[in-house]
């Protein structure tokens, strides 16, 4: 991983005027595996997490002109393209090669794939899904039927086909098309499979993703506004920064075990019941395993660059990944909603990859708690 020294602090996500910042919430009580209501304004957030301060304010100056802009009709197209479908291969084949190096048994799961515009969903990868589907006729992709339906709140996320999930995301040309910030492809099909994780988490472990979507309830509690609270979480993020850096094991270890000590003093000052620890476990979970697999198939799909088609990846982390790291060791505090926990679960993943490799493979995804697990890594510091 390589670090910038002394790296500038990064601007705030931006968000569009009229991008709801907030999830639709799935009504868990009623649908036991719901169908997930994710807001569009998923991808955007996580472009503008990459976004440096000298064009941020390029962004706000056309925000306006972003909103009146007469619709694209690539945006509203009603099959895919061909650029789609290089995209998408792409992205089947990185998952098919790399997928087992991300997570153990991830490169043979059967995960269909979701890619959306203005007008339409296309589904790929499922046979005789149902209505509202309807085969796209006259076209096919990799010599099979592929299915849209009416695009209804389309969402960036894991959503349910009958009793399976599939990996649910934009087209890259309707993406860029919303934003005046254009996103690269290689960082598109990182992305893709950062939902395509999400799906396999939810067939894989559907308890433990149910329960993962159920801690939003206690989103409204929780204490993000709170000064001393934040500067814990900053402190957090310095401490896994400093983890991730270390020259060797050792000092991994101590940087970890600092990181833990300040996790629980911060908890003890909040006075957290279970419900408020429970809601930064199942996003790191959630949402930290998927931005871990994000950015563990761009690094692996850098160094074997030769099995890409049509992409050219970067070696180490692309400046749009890199600001990632920017804000964890900066910024985790300032971070609303479930933004930081995308960060601090993934650092903390990254950090059992290099102090327990088999991590993974003895885990059970459905029981897996990063901070429990790097606990028992790290053990308590020994005294002299």
């Amino acid at each position: 991983m390589r670090f910038r020294p002394n790296p500038p602090l990064a601007p705030r996500p931006f968000v569009p005027k009229g991008w709801n910042r907030g999830r639709k919430r799935p009504n868990l009580k009623i649908e036991p595996f719901p169908s997930l209501r994710m807001t569009k304004r998923r991808w955007i957030l996580s472009i503008m997490l990459a976004i440096p301060a000298v064009i941020f304010h390029h962004l706000l100056m056309a925000q306006n002109l972003s909103q009146t802009a007469s619709p694209n009709p690539v945006q509203s197209l009603s099959a895919l393209t061909a650029t789609d479908k290089a995209e998408l291969a792409e992205a089947l084949q990185l998952k098919k090669v790399i997928g087992d190096q991300v997570w153990p048994g991830f490169s043979g799961a059967d995960i269909p794939i979701i890619l959306y515009n203005d007008r339409h969903e296309f589904l790929v990868g499922a046979e005789n899904p149902g209505d509202p589907w309807e085969v796209v006729e006259g076209d096919d992709f990799l010599g099979r039927r592929y299915y849209r339906r009416a695009a209804k709140d389309p969402q960036a996320f894991a959503v349910s086909i009958g009793a399976h999930w599939a990996g649910s995301m934009g087209t890259l040309d309707w993406m860029n098309g919303k934003s005046p910030f254009k996103l690269s492809p290689d960082f598109y099909l990182a992305l893709i499979l950062h939902e395509v994780l999400h799906a396999y988490q939810a067939d894989l472990a559907p308890a433990r993703f149910a329960k993962a979507l159920a801690v939003y309830k206690f989103e409204s509690r929780y204490p993000y506004k709170d000064k001393e609270f934040a500067d814990a979480w900053n402190s957090e993020g310095t401490a896994l920064s400093e983890a991730l850096r270390a020259a060797d094991d050792a000092a991994a270890r101590r940087s970890v075990r600092k990181f833990l000590q300040i996790r629980d003093a911060r908890r003890e000052r909040a006075t957290f019941g279970p419900d408020l620890v429970a809601y930064e476990s199942e996003l790191e979970w959630l949402e930290g395993l998927a931005k871990f697999a994000e950015i563990r198939f761009y690094e692996s799909a850098a160094l074997c660059a030769g099995e890409a088609r049509i992409v050219s990846y970067r070696p180490g982390l692309p400046p749009y990944i890199g600001w990632d790291f920017v804000r964890l060791e900066k910024q985790l505090g300032r971070q609303q909603g479930d933004l930081r926990f995308y960060l601090s679960g993934m650092a903390q993943a990254r950090l059992l990859d290099r102090l327990s490799p088999a991590w993974k493979a003895e885990a059970n995804l459905e029981k897996i708690d990063l901070e429990d697990l790097l606990r028992r890594v790290v053990g308590p510091e020994k005294k002299n």
